[in-house]
């Protein structure tokens, strides 16, 4: 098997982290695969905010568990992820939505009926590459209702992101901790041929 294919093929989210923190090479290489992902048009108008410091990551993961909640019964809206490694929605006591991480990449992309692709080519190049090279991760929504808080906003305008930009997601790194999750298997029927 061609070793990319091996790569897509053997990835798996990661939620469990050891306190150690990416290489600062190693994260080069990351963020290096998420500039080369396509965009509309090619239109590269990104940004991808790396942030390694823990306090903020826990607030800011601990917002956005909450905004997976927000409402409603955690309860009825949970189903099994993962028993090797858990999410939110399989385990109610986990309280941080980026899992302890201990460096999360922001990804902020154009405004546009595109955004959710350029961002999620982006943090699919990043997550392969990140897998590929022996770091772990796991690809979190709710970047939208996460930086439209006050703390949100503050954390944009110090970080100085372009307003036109808009919050599509996050990308969690860090070595796994524990063994890796199972492969999951596939479902059947899901390639149709016209």
């Amino acid at each position: 098997m061609h070793p990319c294919i091996e790569t897509i093929l053997t990835r798996h989210a990661v939620r469990r982290f050891q306190e150690r923190q990416v290489e600062e090479d190693t994260l080069q290489e990351i963020l290096t695969a998420g500039l080369y992902a396509p965009s509309a048009g090619n239109n590269q108008h990104s940004r991808i905010v790396v942030c390694q410091d823990r306090e903020i990551n826990q607030k800011l993961g601990e917002i956005n568990r909450y905004m997976m909640f927000k409402g409603k019964d955690p309860a009825k809206v949970s189903h099994a992820i993962s028993a090797d490694q858990p999410s939110i929605q399989d385990d109610h006591t986990i309280l941080d939505g980026f899992y302890h991480a201990p460096t999360v990449l922001h990804l902020f992309v154009r405004d546009s009926i595109y955004a959710h692709d350029d961002a999620a080519m982006m943090a699919e190049n990043m997550w392969l590459a990140a897998h590929a090279l022996g770091v772990g991760a796991c690809y979190i929504g709710r970047a939208e209702e996460v930086f439209a808080t006050d703390f949100g906003k503050e954390l944009r305008e110090k970080w100085g992101v372009p307003a036109d930009l808009v919050a599509v997601a996050h990308l969690c790194l860090g070595y796994r901790d524990g063994p890796a999750p199972h492969a999951k298997p596939r479902k059947e029927g899901r390639i149709l041929r016209a």
